[in-house]
């Protein structure tokens, strides 16, 4: 009888092929590992330079995984009890479904003020038999006060009796509010630390923070009020037009630990309101059942303009990727972040490499007697490369072990903290399998890293490698000429090449990729540019390095040595200098890119301030010109007591009609207000007369005499304003006085001031002002913008252009002489005095803010945040500037663990400590020499590329300027260079003990 043979499945597996493989590797892996332990600096510099980036890695893929949809920290939005929360939009019915995300709604919806939401009937049809939605309703920010003599359950309008005294001022703050029945209330109130839930519509629960600003307690009164509506619109619709103006009193009945200031109660307020006037209200419901709601439910509402965030949905009925909506991107969006994420990854990759590769090229020279025994002992050329590749294969898979490590101690420490999520929540959305990619793609680097040294060592001759001083080519002095010629000839050949593939990107058409195109061709394009510019660059330093010996002849003693060690040893000194090179270029293109964009950002975005000791103090809920007066008064008279504040003058705007979407479903319901006037300045009349999907380009708005172009409108100047914004004031018109525009803080606001106190204007539009004057148009809001058909007058005024500023600014006596009558009260400049010393009035600029937030609600800040984001924008590039640094100095420790032997034999011939201290600083300097210089013009060259491209997508701005931030580049450039040169001379002097040679 046969033997039925058991089957162990090797034979003709994986398996069996990865153990054939470790049995064939196994000698040159141990002799990889036995020289990695023996040349214990090489290899640690070797793994941190690898360990390094994958722990970076792993914490930018935690950080970017906690930041996309996660589920568990969605699921907290559902009360305990509740299958869903489902939110019935104002949005117009259609027969397109309103596209939502698993998590909830995504992007931005405009509601329709007409549009009556989906009802708890129409919702229920959809959802499981036996659910039961609970309504609940949210507030946007009210006031909230002690001071007034309301009676708990007692309802009123507000108006104009508002208190404008300074007590309703100290006990007055804003709040948030959250209105539901019991059954609803009890579910979405957290529970009291203190008191009880409300038992009916006189009684509220409030928050520790609420009751601390206020001075709160148990059994304490306090009072509601709505102030008129600004127009501002959020996921619950209008509800604040609806509830505005009215005023509520409750006795607190208990308290809830939170910091923010929040309150609960029960339906009777809001709801009253808005049932009776809910055109344009979304509508919030608990769904309630024992039955789960699925993703296919969740559909279905979508229909009627609902969505919903299910439980069930979140965590056992997630929808596959083909069941759910796809994702609109702009194509705009996709070109720019292929273009950023392609020269990152390219430049990335490049600085790997270029980093470890020094590494085996210094253990290839050290290792040369030992390879040539073996060779001389019968080792054939692929076991001389087999044992520098196990070396990188061994030193890349400590590197990515540890780094991988260390990356997720980094990712549980400072993800939760960064993101605010929980631990958990940070492991639970991490792509484990990244993990191995990760490990695996360490492996792949270091094993990458030692191709070039590997090729060296398999054509290594035995006999010259047992040399001293061995020979490196054996050809004819013909082919020496020519390898010579190329090799010099390469590098401008390729940098040309890139040159030529950089522009050939910028010059195709734009793919539509919206309507089928494709990006290949440019990719392509881009990514040969980038890869045969760090090609390029390499090159050149090869042919600087083979030219070096014949360089500096009447150069000192140690500076020549160091030429001919360059030139003797390019290998080490042409992976050294690049290295430095190409992390040069990631910090020059991220200074140049980061400048580019606040450039772009200046020319895009108007201020109202500018500057490091200036601010606008505005009221943060905007009740009447008295009143806000008074809040504004009151917090720049506090902050007068602690910082140095030297001045501060109001600021007006131009009243516009009450923001009143009413009842009548209709839109904007046409009142008494309509009639207001409105001020436009006009562009001269040869300018060309733009069509509805077109616009004024930027140029000419920042650029006195620059002709006017129509541009398509995503292209257009987009006339954006940071800081003031108030609906019912057109802050496009600021009434002011001379002293107040001279605390803008604008380099000419004296001139602004004399124009302003002459009865001029002042505009940020260069085409605007013709021979120092400009049109203006005067028209009824009824009549929409005014321009030259429709407007009642047009008068021209002295004017002058401020680029940056807001689109038009006077003085109350020629708004007035205009027809102007009503000034909304916007807040006050308010100026403090310069101090002297570094970032002082940034300093005193911060703490002025941060008094604000913390001690006065009532109130908020408009600054300049131009220079304030710069430290975080500049972040990348300290950090890089950081990273060129490390790699300076672990390419001069590696070129230490060779030169050791060289100074052992310089100084048994005479050569003094001091001398050959300056040999290793000239050795050092001449790495530097060569690699800041092109990593510099490299990296400029980059940024001017990247901004090129976002010129051609025309995504966020025209992009007109490419800003390389000279000053910080030259900052950047001495600091690399103060800073290693010193490091240096610490770490290429003579070692203690040159009594003996190391001969391997």
């Amino acid at each position: 009888m046969a033997r039925v043979r058991q089957s162990h499945g090797f034979a003709g597996g994986p398996v069996a092929v990865i153990i054939t493989v470790l049995r064939r590797w196994r000698p040159v892996l141990c002799m990889g590992w036995r020289d990695a332990v023996r040349h214990r600096a090489r290899t640690v510099f070797s793994v941190l330079l690898i360990m390094l980036p994958v722990t970076a890695l792993i914490a930018g893929i935690a950080m970017t995984t906690a930041v996309a949809a996660n589920r568990e920290r969605t699921l907290e939005t559902i009360p305990a009890g509740a299958q869903a929360v489902i939110t019935a939009t104002a949005v117009t019915r259609s027969n397109q479904p309103f596209p939502q995300l698993p998590e909830g709604a995504s992007g931005v919806w405009i509601d329709d003020v007409g549009q009556v939401p989906a009802t708890a009937d129409e919702m229920l049809r959809c959802l499981p038999e036996g659910t039961v939605l609970l309504p609940f309703y949210q507030s946007r920010r009210l006031l909230a006060t002690t001071g007034t003599s309301m009676r708990p359950g007692e309802q009123s309008e507000a108006g104009a009796r508002v208190a404008v005294s300074g007590r309703t001022i100290a006990s007055t703050t804003t709040v948030t509010m959250t209105e539901a029945g019991g059954e609803a209330l009890r579910r979405l109130m957290p529970a009291t630390s203190s008191g009880r839930m409300p038992r009916n519509g006189a009684e509220i629960v409030v928050s520790t923070a609420l009751a601390d600003r206020l001075r709160l307690a148990v059994g304490d009164t306090v009072t509601f009020t709505a102030p008129p509506f600004q127009g501002y619109m959020d996921t619950s619709g209008r509800i604040d037009d609806v509830i505005e103006d009215s005023q509520r009193a409750w006795r607190v009945s208990g308290l809830v630990r939170d910091d923010d200031s929040r309150a609960w109660g029960l339906a009777g307020w809001m709801s009253t309101m808005v049932e009776r006037d809910h055109a344009g209200v979304d509508g919030h419901y608990l769904a309630v059942g024992a039955r789960p709601i699925t993703w296919g439910q969740v559909r279905r509402l979508n229909a009627l303009q609902a969505f919903a965030v299910s439980r069930h949905v979140l965590t056992d009925g997630y929808p596959a990727a083909g069941d759910r909506y796809p994702v609109r991107l702009d194509p705009r969006v996709v070109l720019d972040r292929t273009v950023s994420l392609g020269i990152a990854a390219l430049l990335g990759a490049a600085t790997m490499l270029c980093l470890v590769t020094p590494a085996f090229s210094v253990s290839a020279d050290q290792q040369r007697r030992t390879l040539g025994l073996a060779a001389a002992s019968g080792a054939g050329p692929r076991d001389l490369r087999r044992i520098v590749t196990s070396q990188g294969i061994v030193i890349g898979l400590i590197g990515g072990v540890l780094g991988t490590l260390l990356g997720v101690a980094v990712m549980m420490l400072v993800v939760p903290r960064y993101r605010s999520i929980s631990v958990g929540e940070t492991l639970g959305s991490f792509p484990w399998p990244m993990l191995g990619l990760t490990l695996l793609m360490a492996v792949a680097i270091g094993y990458v890293a030692t191709l070039l040294p590997a090729r060296r060592v398999g054509r290594l001759n035995p006999v010259d490698a047992l040399k001293d001083n061995p020979s490196e080519s054996f050809r004819s002095p013909r082919r020496r000429r020519v390898a010579t010629i190329a090799l010099h000839a390469s590098g401008p050949v390729l940098i040309v090449g890139a040159v030529a593939c950089g522009a050939a990107s910028l010059t195709l058409p734009i793919p539509h990729l919206d309507r089928g195109g494709s990006a290949t061709v440019p990719m392509l394009l881009l990514a040969a540019c980038v890869t045969l510019t760090v090609v390029g660059l390499i090159q050149l330093v090869r042919s600087l390095a083979a030219a070096s010996s014949v360089l500096g002849g009447n150069a000192p003693l140690s500076l020549r040595l160091a030429l001919r060690d360059a030139s003797r040893h390019h290998h080490r000194f042409v992976p050294a200098a690049t290295a430095v090179l190409v992390t040069v270029t990631m910090a020059s293109y991220s200074l140049t890119l980061v400048g580019s964009t606040f450039a772009n950002a200046r020319d895009n975005t108007g201020e109202a301030v500018v500057g490091d000791h200036a601010m606008i103090v505005s009221a943060s809920v905007p009740i009447s010109n008295d009143y806000d007066r008074m809040v504004v008064a009151d917090a720049v008279d506090a902050l007068a007591r602690q910082y140095p504040v030297s001045a501060h003058q109001p600021l007006y705007a131009a009243a516009m009609p009450k923001a009143d979407y009413g009842a009548d479903r209709q839109g904007m319901r046409r009142n008494e207000s309509r009639r207001l006037p409105v001020a436009r300045a006009l562009l001269p009349r040869s300018a060309p007369e733009c069509s509805d999907d077109q616009g004024q380009d930027t140029a000419s708005v920042i650029y006195p005499g620059a002709p006017v172009r129509c541009v398509d409108f995503s292209a257009a100047n987009p006339r954006s304003m940071h800081g003031i914004s108030m609906i019912n004031a057109d802050t496009e018109m600021l009434v002011v006085s001379g002293d107040a525009m001279r605390l803008s803080g604008y380099p000419d606001a004296e001139r602004m001031a004399r124009t302003i106190e002459a009865g001029g204007v002042v505009v940020n539009d260069a085409a605007q002002v013709v021979d120092g004057r400009v049109e203006l148009a005067v028209a009824p809001w009824s009549s929409g913008l005014p321009d030259r058909n429709n407007a009642t007058r047009i008068v021209s005024k002295r004017a002058v252009f401020v680029r940056g500023f807001y689109p038009l600014a006077m003085s109350e006596r020629t708004a007035r002489g205009l027809g102007f009558t009503e000034f909304r009260y916007i807040g006050e400049y308010v100026d403090f005095a310069p101090r002297s010393g570094f970032m002082s009035g940034f300093m005193t600029m911060d703490g002025a803010i941060a008094s604000v937030r913390s001690d006065h609600p009532l109130v908020q800040t408009t600054e300049y945040r131009g220079l304030r984001d710069a430290p975080i924008a500049l972040l990348p590039t300290a950090l890089l500037a950081a990273f060129a640094l490390v790699a300076t100095t672990v390419s001069l420790l590696l070129a230490r663990t060779q030169t050791r032997r060289d100074m052992a034999t310089m100084h048994a011939v005479g050569a003094s400590p001091g001398f050959l201290r300056r040999l290793g600083f000239a050795q050092s300097g001449l790495i530097l020499l060569t690699g800041i210089p092109a990593g510099m013009a490299a990296g400029l060259a980059l940024g001017w590329f990247h901004v090129a491209w976002n010129r051609r997508i025309g995504l966020d701005g025209a992009w007109l300027h490419t800003d390389p931030v000279w000053p910080v580049q030259a900052m950047l450039v001495t600091g690399i260079v103060a800073l290693a040169l010193p490091l240096a001379a610490a770490v290429t002097g003579p070692p203690r003990d040159l009594t003996r040679r190391m001969i391997d």
